[in-house]
């Protein structure tokens, strides 16, 4: 993937995990956690391996991007996305994987409902601590393309 590097994969991962498990490392399950330090040294192909990564495919089967399924503390199937963007390199994203929603009535609605409002704060938190850092989000794109 074009400009990804495990430096660059350690930073991005390493901002995602410290807002999402906000009581610390400690509280990052394993295997998850061996992505809260990654050596410089260490091969790219090792990070983006199953289980906890999925590539991205295009339409036409191509490699577009990974999911990293790196959770949270209070919701398991947050994802640290990158895909590739043709002019831009590498863009972060975060995946709340939350998209469904509930009958009103349902039991859980309510539930359901806080869990995706903290998992959108979640999610605007750690995009906007990638650009601090200095990685290109979608926002940033989309900001950049209407300048």
């Amino acid at each position: 993937m074009n400009g990804l590097t495990t430096t660059l994969l350690d930073r991005a991962c390493r901002i995602f995990l410290q807002l999402a498990y906000p009581e610390g490392g400690h509280t990052v399950p394993p295997p998850k956690n061996a992505y809260l330090s990654l050596r410089a040294d260490q091969p790219l192909e090792e990070l983006l391996a199953p289980p906890l990564c999925q590539p991205l495919r295009s339409r036409d089967g191509g490699l577009r991007g990974y999911a990293l399924r790196l959770g949270s503390a209070a919701h398991p199937h947050l994802k640290l996305q990158i895909v590739e963007h043709a002019d831009a390199g590498c863009v972060f994203s975060v995946d709340t994987h939350d998209a469904f929603s509930l009958d009103p009535q349902h039991p859980d609605a309510a539930r359901w409902s806080a869990l995706q409002t903290s998992n959108r704060q979640i999610k605007e938190r750690i995009e906007r601590a990638w650009e601090e850092a200095g990685l290109l989000t979608f926002n940033a794109l989309l900001r950049r393309e209407l300048e």
